[in-house]
């Protein structure tokens, strides 16, 4: 199949790196892909340096027209048989232009968060009428909340998670350890959260229910990945409660792999939005125990006292209280790691993944 992915996103998160991730497979399953990406977003640095075929283009708000033109000239050009678009406006400009060519390219949008729709007439417009299929991250119960609540018909609707590379991730020590290079002891226990920093991922209740843990423990440390627009907020929080010496935030970095290796335990405490984030499905392939909330289709995959502990959102002592458990029980934590591990293999590989993406873009061809 001949497919153009388009992303206008600019931010660096499991949505991104998904965008990739799917790209490198389809790829290598030998489809012609070509992602258009902004200019200067860090994914289009990240898609040339894994070698994959990008088209640089400006999606931004105040050049929309142009981009639709602009759009359309690019489809003439390609003639893809799938438009597979995961943001606003990368979802605006395809699903536009694609309406000035005869015969037109199919429009597949992928929605990565479970908020409901915006309730206005363009949004129904555009989800209704203007793509042909909307693939949400999630599992099933997503997908009813989108035929359900904002009212799309349930044979434009498909859902399935991102998948991950389990070979990648899979548990081992890390090559490099990161308590040597934060100054850390050896024998500290290492609780992480990695993600963007948005405002519905929670880190103000990890922050919180570190506050309670490092009260009652001594040996543990807490570290926060990622960069983002709540990070003032955050440090800020962090500072007040008197913690910079027990939450380290570290920012963005690109040995994720290693952090996640370094760990003994990760949270991920979002609050709403979500479908299933990447990060927590990263974790349990690595072979770790996972505390998170009941947002989204996190219940679908972390199995509540097997895998991990689930919690309410915005409960930062529910959350304290499953940290301090699995702190104190190297035991529990090696069990529900492994668990954690077999579930992700089991129903959660990218291939798998991939696979249910071809079987939608040959549905949506042949509709």
């Amino acid at each position: 199949m001949n497919i153009i992915i388009a992303e206008s996103s600019t931010a660096v998160g499991g949505q991104e790196l998904a965008v990739l991730l799917h790209a490198e497979r389809l790829l290598k399953r030998g489809h012609r892909i070509r992602l258009v990406l902004e200019p200067r977003s860090p994914i289009m640095a990240m898609a040339r340096e894994r070698g994959l075929p990008v088209e640089p283009f400006v999606m931004r708000q105040w050049r929309l027209p142009l981009s639709i033109l602009a759009f359309r000239a690019l489809l003439k050009r390609e003639r893809p048989e799938i438009v597979h678009v995961n943001s606003s406006r990368d979802s605006w400009i395809a699903a536009l232009s694609s309406r000035l060519l005869d015969p037109r390219p199919k429009v597949i949008r992928t929605r990565h968060i479970s908020a409901p729709l915006n309730n206005n007439a363009t949004t129904h417009w555009l989800y209704r009428r203007l793509f042909d299929m909307v693939i949400v991250t999630g599992s099933e119960r997503n997908r009813q909340d989108l035929i359900h609540r904002d009212g799309l018909a349930p044979d434009r609707v498909a859902s399935f998670p991102i998948g991950l590379d389990v070979e990648h991730f899979s548990p081992a020590k890390p090559q490099h350890d990161i308590r040597s290079e934060l100054g850390i002891p050896t024998g500290h226990l290492l609780v992480g959260m990695i993600s963007y920093l948005r405002d519905y991922k929670g880190h103000r209740y990890l922050v919180e229910a570190a506050a309670k843990v490092l009260k009652q423990r001594q040996g543990v440390a807490f570290l926060i990945v990622g960069e983002g627009p709540e990070e003032q907020n955050i440090r800020a929080q962090i500072e007040r409660l008197g913690l910079t010496a027990g939450v380290r935030m570290l920012g963005f970095r690109d040995d994720l792999l290693d952090v996640f290796r370094s760990l003994n335990l990760f949270v991920i405490p979002t609050v709403e939005g979500d479908t299933i984030p990447q990060v927590l499905m990263q974790a349990l392939a690595i072979g770790l125990p996972v505390v998170s909330t009941t947002t989204g289709s996190i219940p679908d995959v972390l199995a509540d006292g097997e895998s991990g502990f689930i919690v309410p959102p915005r409960d930062a002592d529910a959350l304290a209280d499953r940290i301090g458990r699995l702190l104190v029980d190297p035991e529990l934590r090696a069990a529900m790691g492994r668990r954690g591990r077999q579930t992700v293999e089991q129903s959660y590989s990218i291939d798998r993944m991939v696979d249910e993406l071809e079987r939608v873009y040959r549905r949506v061809i042949a509709s």
